[in-house]
C-alpha cells in the first residue's frame, strides 16, 4: 500500500487449491478475518476440489466466504473462479466478479471465452462483473502465449466487455508492444467507464454457440507442446463487430478479423443503429492511434489475419458535419 499498489491473494473453496495447497473450506470465517488483518484488497476464490457439478452447492460454498467477507467490516473485492456460465445470472449476489469460463490458454480459448461472455453481457454491471479469465499476452518468456496482434484484440474486447483486465503473462520480460498495449490509458477508461455496460456483438458472421455442446478448458487440459494450429482449430473464419455504449453518449466499436486472411470489417449503418447510434454519419476516433479519423457514414476497418481488430469511438455527427464528410469511405489501418 505504501508503493501505491493493492493485495490481492489466492484460495479455494474446497480442501485444497489447484496447487495442492490448503484450501478454505470450513475456514471461511478465520481465513477472511486474516485476509483483512493483513489488509488485501482482493481474494480469488477457486474451485479445485470443490462440488462444482452441483450450482446449490458452489453458490452455498460462495455465500460462506462473501459472508465471512462483510463480517471483517473491510472491502476486500471477491473474485469467484467457477468456471461455468451459470455462475452469471446469480453472481451479483455472491461476488464483485465471477469467471464464466475455462482458463484462456491459446487462441482458440480467446474466441470462445469472448464467444460465451457475449451471451451474458445483461449480467454485468457496476460492482459486478462477468470474468472471462486473464489476459495472455504475447511474449515468448510466458508459460503460454498468443501473437502480438492477438494479444492486443484480446485487450481490445476485454476492455469493451467491462471485463477485468488482470494480466496473466510474465510481467518481468513484458515486450515493448504488451507493455503499450496494457498501459493504454484510452482504452483504459473505457474499460473503467461509469456506465458499466458490457459491449455486445451487433455485427456478426460466426457459427451461433450452444452453451451446452462445449466443455470449460482448464490448464490441466492445456498442453504448450501441442501444435499452435491445433490449439487454434477451433477459431471459425468470421467476423465481428462488438459495441460497448458509453456515459458521454459515444459507443466503443471493437472489429474483429477471426478469418485466417486479411480483409475489410465492417460496420455499416444498420450496425451503427444496432449500436445505439440514431444518425446517418458518426465522427471516429482510433483509440490505438489515439487520432481523429473524420466523419462518415459507416466503419470500415482493413485488418490482418487471425484476430487483428480495431478500436474505434464513434458518436453521432451534427448535420453539418455530415454534409462536410469525405465522399468516399476509406478503411482505417
Amino acid at each position: 500500500h505504501g508503493k501505491g499498489l493493492l493485495f490481492g491473494i489466492y484460495t479455494d473453496r474446497g480442501n485444497a487449491t489447484c496447487a495442492g495447497r490448503p484450501g478454505s473450506r470450513g475456514f471461511e470465517g478465520l481465513d477472511a478475518a486474516t485476509y483483512a488483518s493483513w489488509g488485501v484488497d482482493y481474494l480469488k476464490e477457486d474451485s479445485c476440489w470443490a462440488d462444482s457439478g452441483h450450482q446449490d452447492v458452489a453458490f452455498a460454498d460462495y455465500a460462506r466466504m462473501r459472508d465471512a467477507l462483510n463480517a471483517t467490516g473491510r472491502p476486500i473485492y471477491f473474485s469467484l473462479c467457477g468456471w461455468y456460465p451459470w455462475y452469471s445470472s446469480v453472481g451479483n449476489t455472491l461476488g464483485n466478479s465471477w469467471r464464466i469460463w475455462g482458463d484462456v490458454n491459446g487462441w482458440g480459448s480467446v474466441y470462445t471465452a469472448a464467444q460465451v461472455n457475449a451471451k451474458l453481457f445483461p449480467n454485468a454491471g457496476p460492482g459486478g462483473w462477468n470474468d472471462p479469465d486473464m489476459l495472455v499476452g504475447s511474449s515468448p518468456h510466458a508459460a503460454v502465449y498468443n501473437s502480438p496482434e492477438q494479444s492486443r484484440t484480446q485487450f481490445s474486447l476485454w476492455v469493451a466487455m467491462s471485463a477485468p483486465l488482470l494480466i496473466g503473462s510474465n510481467v518481468l520480460n513484458m515486450s515493448t508492444w504488451d507493455l503499450e498495449t496494457y498501459t493504454n490509458a484510452e482504452m483504459i477508461a473505457v474499460n473503467q467507464d461509469a456506465l458499466g455496460k458490457q459491449a455486445a456483438i451487433v455485427h456478426d458472421t460466426c457459427p451461433k454457440l450452444k452453451l451446452s455442446s462445449i466443455k470449460p478448458r482448464h490448464s490441466v487440459d492445456f498442453n504448450p507442446k501441442r501444435p499452435s494450429d491445433e490449439l487454434d482449430a477451433d477459431v471459425p473464419e468470421c467476423e465481428q463487430v462488438w459495441a460497448k455504449p458509453m456515459s458521454d453518449g459515444s459507443v466503443v466499436l471493437v472489429l474483429v478479423n477471426w478469418n485466417g486472411s486479411a480483409r475489410n470489417v465492417t460496420c455499416a449503418s444498420s450496425c451503427l443503429r444496432s449500436a445505439g447510434i440514431d444518425a446517418s454519419h458518426v465522427l471516429a476516433y482510433d483509440l490505438w492511434e489515439h487520432r481523429k479519423l473524420g466523419v462518415f457514414s459507416s466503419v470500415v476497418a482493413q485488418l490482418g489475419a487471425n484476430g487483428a481488430s480495431a478500436s474505434i469511438r464513434v458518436k453521432a455527427a451534427s448535420s453539418s458535419a455530415a454534409s462536410s464528410s469525405l465522399s468516399q469511405q476509406p478503411a482505417f489501418r
